[in-house]
């Protein structure tokens, strides 16, 4: 069996390969304490516009999808997707637990399931390289120790900790009613709490992956899962990464392209999305930190979703610099008009569909709601009056909002890694609401 990191990597590649994929022979796994596991590229060698970088057989992903793969009341969402292995021997999960469990739960239970297989798991050449139960306090934080998430207190990621904890509380507890007493000594909470931390760092949307023939074949919604793509996940995240996921329907493979050059010994990155800190942080683990060319630091102001408000989103940031500013990369992709830079100074830090969710409460029933641009709004051509409450209710939230940060101050200095990570996040939070601050004090035209 593969003692060490590298070793277990090489095993992994191998299992891949055996089916048909791999890894380009230009870019090797490299390990190191900054980026854990990565991609980087070969001395001497090179990457090109529109090279491969990963190649996965679809049966080696892990999903919802194997734990109902074959079983008599479900039919099969894609038997191409499959390993030519066949269902495995062992029984499936109770078919009264599948039914009534969420699709997202059942693949969680299943990844369990595989771990405690051990080696007898089709997967465990991939599940030995993930990082282990016994190491899943310093994964999210969601799963930190109490004493590293106070470290979060008084900004959005405490919240929504507490919401996630919260949930995933409910969601073993469930589950485990609909599941013999037999199950009950091996698929415990915190084993629960491991396979969320894997789905949720390293996963991928199965709109994005699956081929439209299984998209169709299954008995739930498509994005009700998420899907595991074992060596595919191995790639870390740049917002500035130029890549491109495909699925080729006939071989059963997705592909990682990269769509930029990349020189001997660089990293090679993926790309998660348009993602914010609190984002990343909450799922993966980490933050991106602050740069000239790129900052991705956001708070989150959620409004009470309105029905007759059309595509406004219920949740809006909050930028540490002006939207228009080359650095603020995510933000802009979040803008709902490209017109939006073009706003008032008081306006530049702040996403357009939230000014404009605060313009439609105000003027709810008023005669300037129907004719009034989102354009207009942002520039101020509306009736003083309305701009200044506009104004007066994003200060007095972010007003509200840094004096939660600052009341919650941690009351002792950081002592590891998670707590350093909270510190310089709630740090971030702090810049980011004196930032809007300043810019509302300014003055809205």
């Amino acid at each position: 069996m593969p003692s060490t990191i590298a070793e277990r990597y090489d095993a992994l590649l191998r299992w891949v390969e055996n089916d048909g994929g791999g890894l380009n022979p230009a870019i090797e796994i490299y390990h190191d304490d900054l980026t854990k596991g990565s991609f980087r590229v070969k001395d001497a060698c090179s990457i090109r516009v529109e090279d491969i970088i990963v190649t996965l057989p679809l049966s080696k992903s892990l999903s919802y999808l194997d734990a109902i793969h074959g079983h008599p009341e479900f039919a099969s969402p894609s038997p191409s997707i499959q390993s030519h292995q066949g269902h495995q021997e062992r029984p499936y999960f109770p078919t009264e637990f599948l039914k009534r469990t969420p699709p997202h739960v059942v693949g969680r239970f299943f990844l369990m399931q595989e771990y405690l297989l051990g080696s007898e798991s089709k997967w465990w050449p991939y599940i030995q390289t993930l990082p282990q139960p016994e190491h899943m306090s310093a994964i999210l934080p969601a799963l930190w120790p109490s004493d590293d998430a106070e470290f979060l207190r008084g900004t959005n990621a405490f919240d929504a900790v507490q919401d996630i904890k919260s949930n995933l509380k409910k969601e073993h507890k469930q589950a485990m009613k609909l599941l013999p007493e037999s199950y009950h000594l091996e698929y415990t909470r915190p084993l629960y709490h491991w396979a969320y931390s894997i789905f949720t760092s390293r996963s991928f949307r199965p709109s994005l992956i699956l081929p439209a023939e299984t998209s169709m074949r299954i008995p739930c919604d498509l994005d009700d899962f998420s899907v595991l793509l074992p060596l595919y996940d191995i790639g870390n995240h740049s917002p500035l990464a130029k890549i491109a996921w495909a699925t080729d329907e006939r071989a059963k493979v997705c592909t990682l392209k990269s769509r930029q050059t990349y020189s001997a010994g660089e990293q090679v990155f993926n790309n998660y999305g348009m993602k914010t800190n609190v984002e990343l942080l909450l799922g993966y683990g980490f933050v991106l930190p602050e740069g000239d060319k790129l900052h991705n630091d956001y708070v989150h102001i959620k409004t009470k979703a309105d029905p007759e408000a059309g595509d406004l989103a219920a949740t809006h940031v909050v930028s540490l610099r002006p939207m228009a500013h080359q650095s603020s990369f995510v933000g802009r992709s979040k803008l709902l008009s490209a017109d939006s830079m073009s706003c008032l100074p008081c306006f530049s830090h702040i996403q357009d569909t939230l000014v404009a969710a605060l313009y439609e409460t105000i003027t709810k029933g008023g005669d300037e709601t129907n004719d009034t641009s989102l354009n207009e709004i942002m520039r101020g051509d509306i009736p003083g009056e309305v701009l200044a409450k506009i104004v007066n209710a994003l200060g007095s939230k972010l007003s509200i909002d840094l004096e939660g940060v600052e009341v919650n101050e941690p009351e002792y200095e950081a002592a590891n890694r998670n707590q350093q990570l909270a510190i310089g996040y709630r740090e971030q939070c702090r810049k980011v609401l004196e930032n809007a601050l300043r810019s509302l004090l300014a003055g809205d035209g």
